[in-house]
């Protein structure tokens, strides 16, 4: 059968009807059988709805295999001009769309490759893995921290990764927080944990970074503070020494520069003991855990800093929850949080009291020291735990502060596997509040 004309099935209607009215008027004219007439209808109307099926039929087939084609991944197929209108918009249409569906590819196949040459040239290990442990990439730098590692091959991370703390981490990581940052040790390296949860896609995606730099950095810092307190700790002493001996034989207008020669010496003495008693938190690899009677050891604390608080005038208040009267802790590292406590109250309240207080819950212990002091701006409060920052510089100096304390007792806390925070308004006191959970053992991370 030839190809219609184009403008097509509209057209090719109108004209077999012309040529039925007229084919009727003849057979009529010259008074054929009316039955004849309506049997020379029908014929021409089924030719008409034939050969329109035909066309439909063709076209249909033309549009279907181009779509089965783009979906297995052909693009470069174009629908060709029909000679059905309606058929030939529809093929306008989907050629519009495989064009902009050909740039998008285009531009994700940019984007794709630079993502690949950024990943590629990251120097800690980085990897993708869904929910079931199983390995969809991973950088260069995967493959060479795990050498077994074979791209081509269906791999999960248990098979890869030989650490046994470490692949537990990763199986059990979706249920962790997403934030977490982990710090592990692998074959005598130190590495930070890092990784991203998307639960709608069902992929975790995990760095795993370096850090035997910052820990020799650490450690080398460690080591200079404990030579230098070390060194240092001896000609003080004697510098210390000799001005109290002085003191005794010296004419009066020297006593008054002994004095001030005694106070700077047992400062930075007092310093370098803080330093060495930080160092000392940090390189412990426990703590004694022990059942402390609570009520007996914040007797004790009253007792130790009682000459402190007569000196200024002040008093300590104990409230101890009866609920709770004993709890798990390292009674000398647990000492230190509430001796030092106590001396930053003393350096800012001149009157008033003391209060150490108890609030026992199901699972957790909170302890509260308040003054009624001076009080430390909103503005510092973010700081007051870090080394050396000190609220008040001029006051802190006058009462030998070193500015080390609370960066000491909240390593303690975290030790603990504590939470500490605090509270204070000027010119009305400040409260220190610390969480502690019942059953403590201790904070490796920190150990």
């Amino acid at each position: 059968m030839k190809p219609m004309e184009k403008n097509s099935l509209t057209r090719t209607l109108v004209i077999y009807n012309l040529l039925n009215l007229i084919l009727l008027g003849i057979l009529i004219h010259v008074g054929l059988h009316f039955a004849l007439l309506m049997l020379i209808m029908l014929g021409s109307t089924g030719l008409i709805i034939y050969l329109t099926h035909r066309i439909i039929i063709q076209q249909y087939k033309q549009i279907k295999n181009i779509a089965d084609k783009v979906v297995n991944g052909d693009h470069s197929l174009r629908v060709p001009t029909l000679n059905v209108d309606e058929f030939n918009n529809l093929g306008l249409s989907i050629n519009q769309m495989l064009g902009k569906l050909d740039n998008t590819i285009g531009h994700l196949a940019v984007h794709r490759e630079e993502l690949r040459l950024i990943i590629s040239t990251i120097e800690d290990a980085l990897w993708s893995q869904n929910l079931d442990g199983k390995i969809e990439w991973a950088n260069d730098a995967f493959r060479m921290l795990f050498s077994g590692f074979n791209m081509a091959q269906t791999q999960y991370v248990w098979e890869v990764i030989r650490d046994p703390y470490l692949t537990k981490l990763l199986k059990n990581y979706s249920s962790e927080a997403p934030s977490r940052m982990i710090e592990l040790q692998i074959d005598s390296h130190y590495y930070l944990l890092s990784g991203s949860i998307n639960q709608t896609a069902g992929r975790l995606v995990f760095i795993l970074q370096n850090i035997d730099p910052i820990r020799q950095a650490e450690q080398m810092k460690k080591d200079f503070i404990v030579n230098l307190a070390h060194e240092l700790r001896t000609p003080l002493t004697a510098i210390k020494g000799f001005s109290e001996a002085m003191q005794d034989t010296a004419i009066p207008e020297n006593i008054r520069y002994l004095k001030i020669i005694q106070n700077h010496t047992q400062r930075l003495i007092h310093l370098i003991q803080d330093l060495q008693n930080i160092i000392r938190l940090e390189n412990s690899s426990s703590i004694d855990i022990q059942l402390i009677n609570l009520n007996t050891f914040f007797e004790n604390i009253s007792m130790i800093v009682q000459p402190l608080l007569e000196e200024k005038g002040l008093q300590i208040t104990l409230d101890i929850d009866p609920q709770l009267t004993h709890f798990s802790a390292d009674p000398f590292k647990f000492e230190q949080i509430f001796i030092n406590l106590v001396e930053n109250s003393l350096r800012y309240a001149d009157s008033g009291e003391i209060t150490i207080r108890t609030l026992a819950s199901p699972n957790t212990l909170t302890i509260e020291v308040c003054d009624q002091g001076s009080g430390i701006a909103a503005e510092h409060l973010p700081r007051i735990f870090e080394r050396f920052y000190v609220a008040d510089p001029s006051r802190n100096r006058s009462n030998g502060g070193t500015g080390l304390g609370l960066a000491i007792v909240k390593h303690i806390v975290l030790l603990h596997l504590g939470t500490i925070e605090v509270d204070s308004e000027l010119g009305k006191g400040t409260c220190f509040r610390m969480h502690f959970p019942c059953n403590v053992k201790h904070n490796p991370e920190l150990a």
